[in-house]
């Protein structure tokens, strides 16, 4: 295990967060407005013509709905890639003899915690503490 691997693992993630969030934000824009008009009449003799105003909001124009296809797609493989890595993470954890890297390392590359968070689970002063317990670690494997 390196940290080349540890840090591939969690760029993986943040690059599915960051598609997620794009996703979000192209559903939450404002659509497009369109108007249009049509010719009627009144429903009574005298049958009027008269031309009316249709105005309607479309969900997705072609344009948007390819690139939100593409970015489904990338989120699809990235999450793809991200479970292999997380496979093979836990494969490599089986080498590891100390039970407190290991909870660093499943804290913090396979829940996906910050540093902050890992440092309250693991009940440390600093959140450095853990970092560079992993450091340490990674340098002498």
């Amino acid at each position: 295990m390196t940290k080349e691997f540890l840090k591939q693992v969690e760029n993986v993630d943040k690059d599915i967060q960051d598609l997620e969030k794009r996703l979000k934000a192209m559903d939450k824009k404002q659509k497009d407005v369109v108007t249009d008009s049509v010719k009627g009449s009144s429903k009574e003799y005298p049958y009027t013509y008269h031309n009316f105003k249709v105005e309607g909001i479309t969900t997705f124009t072609p344009k948007n709905k390819s690139l939100r296809n593409k970015y489904k797609k990338m989120l699809k493989s990235k999450k793809h890639k991200l479970e292999k890595l997380k496979v093979q993470l836990e494969y490599e954890l089986n080498y590891i003899d100390d039970p407190e890297i290991l909870k660093i390392i499943r804290l913090k590359y396979i829940d996906g915690k910050t540093w902050v968070q890992v440092m309250f689970e693991m009940g440390y002063n600093s959140e450095d503490k853990a970092r560079k317990k992993l450091k340490r670690f990674l340098k002498n494997s």
